[in-house]
């Protein structure tokens, strides 16, 4: 908790407070024109309404309704059960990949703005604490994309789960942490830590950072705060990193030369 206070204080400095704003602004332009394009071109192309796999899903359905509904007596409430379930696992996931759709683009915004924000919360509160951080913008890309592949392998060798009432929500929910604890340590890490510092405080079982990322993380199941949580992870990292890097023998030297 300590580390989400220092991130909520830090919202009043003008430089960290513009750069919260600026994946919501990019974000909620880019995701609204690619979100009315796309729910346009699916509602109204010839090319997907009248699709053989359309068609013959519509036929299936219309066919399953008619079986069921031709059921005496509870026939009808078979067919009103159905529909309410299948509503709300549709809805409980959309809302889920459209927060993951939202949150990704705002990591990647975010992502160009990891060094200022480091920067500026170094600035404000560890002036005296040097860091140089480790690896590069390749490497670190390149993680990122294996850990994504077997992100996306595991959501395809679990796919069933997909039809498990709240089982499914809960699973690709955790998959999504996972993906985005890795992201950010990652990205905040490289930045300020060196690395035999890093491969220490890497792990998720460091609960303290671990915690924070994940109560940001949980919020973003609401699309806004999806696009402000990347920031606010960043920052909350920022601060566990430079206090451990303050900890580290050596530095009370460097900050004696200093003062």
């Amino acid at each position: 908790m300590t580390l989400l206070w220092k991130t909520l204080i830090d919202l009043k400095e003008p430089a960290i407070l513009i750069r919260l704003f600026i994946p919501f602004v990019v974000g909620l332009i880019v995701v609204s024109l690619m979100g009315y394009g796309l729910f346009g071109f699916i509602l109204t192309s010839d090319f997907v309404t009248q699709s053989a796999f359309v068609q013959d899903f519509n036929s299936w359905q219309q066919q399953a309704e008619d079986t069921i509904g031709g059921i005496p007596l509870v026939g009808g409430l078979i067919l009103w059960f159905l529909g309410f379930t299948v509503a709300v696992i549709a809805g409980m996931l959309g809302i889920v990949l459209g927060s993951y759709l939202v949150l990704l683009f705002a990591m990647i915004v975010t992502g160009f703005m990891t060094d200022s924000l480091v920067k500026a919360v170094h600035d404000k509160h560890y002036p005296h604490t040097p860091y140089s951080g480790h690896g590069s913008m390749t490497g670190m890309i390149w993680k990122l994309v294996k850990f994504g592949l077997l992100m996306l392998l595991l959501i395809l060798v679990t796919f069933p789960l997909l039809f498990v009432p709240l089982i499914n929500v809960v699973w690709f929910w955790l998959i999504g942490f996972l993906f985005f604890h890795y992201a950010i340590v990652l990205d905040v890490g490289q930045v300020i830590l060196p690395e035999p510092l890093f491969k220490k405080l890497k792990p998720i079982t460091n609960w303290p950072p671990t915690f924070s990322i994940g109560v940001l993380y949980a919020l973003s199941i609401f699309p806004i705060i999806s696009f402000f949580a990347p920031v606010l992870a960043v920052i909350a990292l920022s601060h566990y990193y430079f206090d451990q890097l303050s900890l580290e023998p050596g530095l009370d030297d460097v900050d004696a030369i200093i003062d």
